[in-house]
C-alpha cells in the first residue's frame, strides 16, 4: 500500500500523541483532544483533554489545563489538572490546582498548591467575576 494510496488510513485517532519537537517554539493557544508531549518551548495557554508530558528538554510558560500533567522539564505559570507528577528532573513554578500532586526525589515545586477539582476552580472564578460585577452595579446605583 503506497503512502498516497486512496485506501490508506488518513484519519487520525485522538489517542495518537501530538509532539512539539525539540527546537520548536510556539506561542498562543493550543487545544488537544488526546495526549501531547512537549520537547520544545510553548508560551501561552495549553488545553489538553488527555495527558500532557513535558520532557526534559521541554519548557512551558503560561496556563496549563489537562487531565494529567507529567513534568520532567520546566513549567512556569498556572496549572489545573486532575493529576500532576513532577519527575526527578522536573521543575514546576507557579500556582497549581489539582486533585493529586506527586513530586519525585530531585523534582522541584515552587509556588502555591490548592487541592481542588478543575470544575471547582472554574466555579470559583465565576463567583469572583460575579462578585466584582455586583460591586460595580452597587457603586453605579449609589452614584445615581
Amino acid at each position: 500500500m503506497g503512502l498516497f494510496n486512496k485506501h490508506s488510513r488518513t484519519e487520525t485517532s485522538p489517542t495518537i500523541a501530538t509532539l512539539i519537537a525539540k527546537g520548536c517554539h510556539a506561542s498562543g493557544q493550543i487545544k488537544v483532544e488526546g495526549d501531547i508531549q512537549i520537547d520544545g518551548f510553548i508560551e501561552g495557554r495549553i488545553d489538553v483533554q488527555g495527558t500532557l508530558v513535558v520532557s526534559e528538554s521541554g519548557r512551558i510558560k503560561g496556563e496549563v489545563f489537562s487531565n494529567k500533567l507529567v513534568i520532567n522539564g520546566m513549567v512556569e505559570g498556572e496549572c489545573t489538572a486532575s493529576n500532576i507528577e513532577v519527575l526527578s528532573k522536573g521543575r514546576l513554578n507557579g500556582k497549581v490546582a489539582c486533585h493529586e500532586l506527586c513530586i519525585e526525589p530531585g523534582g522541584k515545586f515552587i509556588g502555591e498548591n490548592s487541592e481542588m477539582a478543575p470544575s471547582e476552580v472554574t466555579s470559583i472564578k465565576e463567583k469572583v467575576t460575579e462578585s466584582k460585577e455586583s460591586k460595580l452595579t452597587k457603586a453605579v446605583k449609589k452614584q445615581a
